[in-house]
């Protein structure tokens, strides 16, 4: 009888972990299907209820492939360029991809994660394809699970930013326009330099203010976002985490070792949904940098980017108090790093990178020097009217020079074919 009672207790208590840990997925607002080894549908959330696909039980089963086509009736094309064409001569002509040569794919890597986008049906979808770690066989466990988030809102705040940007520089282009007709009059008028100048100052300044506004806005709304799944759900996975966790330490005795497993494979998943929500909200805006500024920030960056790029060192020179940096400078420093340094990752085939923030007198200096491939500068530039004073553009170069001279700095970069490349940025203290 006793025996009876601890089996019952055992499965009562199963029972109940399970049903928690699905109302906390059933909650999320992304799609989340477990997938077996055999690439069919285990479990899927309530959210394919809640975005009118079907119902749970009726996916339980099906082939992800299959589930994905009703997903969206074009959507095999979708569905290979999603999961990669692994093997070009292979697939090169056919509209479905061949799973078992894909998760096969799968199975030979210890860690496998795919991402892409897609915008169907007049909304946007970020697929996120993720293997277990630590996978054992068993039929029953989740082998891969395949996470579908609607970033359609998040498009939207996107475009409204984008419209917003275009409808300022829209106003800076008349104004400048305006301007300039002032000058020519002033000029054949024989009227006083100094007023042109004083207007030509108030269109530079007003453009700067434009700038501000628009970076100060961005930064404001990745901000938000990234508060946002930081304190809703990420906590809400890391609640969950810690109460099964419990359950497991509370029950040791009474839990076989086949529930064990299941129990720390709940909560292996749980730590990757939790680790992907934070680099997500790192990516948006790292919160070290309002907590414990740039200096701190950096050397948080400088880390994730080599953990990242193996294949990179970098030199990191730290010689500034934290309180040298302004407020304004600190959003600024870091946006410019971080875009100059995913630049040469992306492109500069470079082995060192040597990044350099210091003060010199009344200056505060940013330097950032690789030992890649460089760039011939005259090929990215073009002439503004007739003016000699080019304007860089292209590998985002142009927006991190916006972002410098909108707190009233300086920006420079010096790059020759096979020289790598140096980006030098100076502000007033």
């Amino acid at each position: 009888m006793t025996k009876l009672n601890d089996d019952q207790l055992q499965l009562e208590n199963i029972n109940r972990a399970k049903i928690q840990w699905e109302l906390v997925v059933d909650s999320l607002p992304q799609l989340v299907i477990a997938i077996d080894e055999n690439a069919r549908i285990t479990r899927a959330n309530k959210t394919i209820e809640t975005w009118g696909i079907g119902k749970v039980n009726e996916v339980n089963g099906l082939y992800i492939s299959d589930f994905l086509k009703i997903f969206n009736d074009n959507m095999s094309k979708d569905i290979t360029d999603f999961l990669g064409n692994f093997n070009n001569e292979t697939h090169q002509d056919n509209d479905d991809p061949d799973w078992a040569y894909i998760w096969q794919q799968i199975k030979n890597k210890d860690t496998f994660i795919k991402k892409t986008k897609k915008t169907h049906a007049g909304r946007t979808y970020n697929y996120t394809l993720r293997k277990i770690e630590n996978y054992n066989i068993n039929k029953d466990q989740c082998f891969a699970v395949l996470i579908i988030d609607d970033i359609t809102k998040l498009q939207h705040i996107e475009k409204s930013l984008k419209f917003q940007a275009q409808d300022l520089e829209k106003k800076v282009i008349q104004r400048t326009k305006e301007l300039k007709q002032l000058n020519l009059q002033l000029e054949h008028e024989l009227q006083n330099k100094e007023e042109t100048n004083i207007k030509l100052k108030e269109s530079h300044d007003y453009h700067r203010e434009l700038l501000q506004v628009i970076f100060t806005t961005q930064e404001n709304e990745r901000k938000r976002i990234a508060c946002e799944l930081h304190d809703s759900i990420g906590q809400s996975l890391a609640a969950t985490k810690f109460k099964i966790e419990g359950l497991l330490l509370n029950n040791k005795n009474i839990f076989n070792k086949d529930d064990n497993n299941q129990f720390n494979n709940i909560v292996d998943t749980i730590k990757n949904l939790i680790d992907e929500t934070r680099h997500i909200s790192m990516n948006l805006r790292p919160a070290t940098l309002d907590d414990l500024g740039a200096i701190a920030t950096l050397k948080w960056f400088c880390r994730e980017f080599e953990n990242t790029y193996s294949k990179i060192k970098i030199d990191l020179s730290l010689n500034i108090d934290e309180h040298d940096i302004s407020d304004d400078k600190k959003t600024v420093i870091y946006r410019i790093v971080q875009e100059s340094m995913n630049n040469i990752a992306k492109h500069g085939d470079a082995t060192t990178i040597q990044l350099e923030l210091n003060r010199s007198n009344s200056n505060l200096n940013l330097n950032i020097s690789d030992n890649g491939r460089g760039f011939n500068i005259s090929s990215l530039t073009k002439k503004l009217n007739k003016s000699d004073q080019p304007s860089i553009c292209g590998f985002g170069l142009n927006s991190m020079r916006e972002r410098a001279e909108s707190i009233n700095g300086t920006f420079k970069i010096e790059s020759k074919p096979g020289k790598g490349t140096s980006i030098l940025v100076s502000w007033k203290i």
